[in-house]
């Protein structure tokens, strides 16, 4: 759509529908036969259309930047850690920004500069630094300036090719309190107004929302696949980073098939890493599991720990009763990631299938087991209040 000379405003919105119509068509060519898979599979492309057209619309100009959520319990964009909120900006290279607000209730944050396109382009980090590296912690007020010129406080050096800044703002233990606050503003062109709209740029803006739909379809529909390869079911690959992801930490993923009558039991060593978590997607678009209302994930806080130290997590299709489970909703099939955050040394993990009935962890009743639900439906309500 990059020609829009002599087109009508109605020929380019045709244009992007169409692409949208062509985007779909390949991506439920080769989606799983499941009822399930295929109706999951057209709420992700409906949801992708959702997320990147506001991402396109309100969130691409580095001149009035403003923080985009890409992943929540609305948008489930590649693989979004249950933990954590991520959001980004567009940002150039050659201006000056402020990063400023409150920490709330969050225990970490993780800012990066990044280079490349935000989906499509590779997106290497350039700089990445941490809340608790600049002593922020939680309940704290921050200011943070972004510029190529050094600064007298807050400073981080941006690089001359950067595109966009990224932060992930984590939160552990779950409590029903006010989550972090990030504002961003251009401190060298406020006061600049936006440029009026015409033909061109809402053909631009389209074109941007389809491409990022279109490399996220085509990217994460075939992600698992890519990172499992033949590695058999019920078995995870050994602990590695992630391009482009947050630079300390490790991921270990399993695909997991189990019968009713079936437990996959995870024992992760605890002083092995001081920050982890386990948590569940859907096949093969790659969305969280509902964990607002479900237990589809656990970290280092959440679950209960061993005398020994060790945790055991047991991931089943349906409730055995049992602290540490994970609820694989009665699917045929689930991804497992494990996160282990500034591991000293390579963590280590077992796995094994058992039969539901020999699991021998804690009992927990109905009502401990609504208690549990129902601070995570809490936390996640005050978590992304707004």
């Amino acid at each position: 759509m990059s020609d829009v000379s002599g087109m009508s405003d109605l020929a380019v919105w045709r244009a992007f529908c169409d692409r949208l119509t062509e985007i779909g068509e390949r991506a439920l060519a080769v989606a799983p036969a499941s009822p399930l898979a295929r109706a999951e599979g057209v709420r992700h492309l409906a949801n992708q259309v959702a997320c990147w057209l506001t991402y396109a619309i309100g969130h691409t100009d580095p001149n009035h930047p403003a923080f985009f959520r890409s992943s929540d319990p609305v948008y489930q964009w590649g693989g979004p850690n249950a933990d954590q909120v991520a959001r980004r900006a567009m940002i150039t290279g050659d201006g000056t920004y402020r990063i400023s607000g409150s920490m709330g209730s969050c225990e970490e944050f993780i800012l990066q500069i990044k280079l490349g396109a935000t989906q499509s382009g590779g997106a290497g980090i350039a700089t990445e630094v941490s809340a608790s590296s600049r002593g922020i912690g939680p309940g704290d007020a921050f200011d943070l300036i972004l510029s190529a010129a050094p600064q007298p406080e807050g400073w981080i050096e941006l690089h001359p090719e950067a595109s966009f800044v990224h932060i992930r703002d984590y939160y552990f233990d779950w409590q029903p309190t006010a989550p972090a606050t990030f504002v961003i503003e251009r401190l060298d062109t406020q006061g600049t107004p936006r440029p009026a709209v015409d033909t061109a740029g809402v053909a631009a803006i389209l074109d941007c929302a389809a491409m990022e739909i279109e490399h996220s379809i085509e990217f994460w529909s075939g992600y698992q696949e890519r990172m499992l390869g033949d590695q058999p079911a019920n078995t995870f690959g050994s602990p590695a980073p992630a391009g482009r992801g947050v630079l300390d930490i490790l991921y270990s993923h399993a695909g997991v098939a189990l019968a009713d009558d079936e437990a996959l039991v995870i024992t992760i060593h605890q002083h092995d890493a001081p920050m982890w978590d386990v948590q569940l997607y859907n096949r093969p678009w790659y969305e969280a599991l509902d964990f607002a209302n479900r237990v589809t994930c656990l970290n280092h806080r959440l679950a209960q720990i061993d005398d020994d130290g060790t945790v055991r997590i047991a991931i089943a299709n349906h409730d055995p009763g049992v602290v540490n489970w994970l609820d694989a909703e009665g699917r045929a099939a689930v991804l497992a990631t494990i996160r282990w955050w500034r591991a000293p040394t390579t963590p280590r993990l077992e796995h094994a299938v058992v039969p539901l009935a020999s699991l021998d962890l804690p009992q927990i009743d109905v009502a401990g087991r609504r208690d549990e639900i129902r601070r995570r439906n809490s936390h996640i309500a005050w978590r992304y209040r707004t």
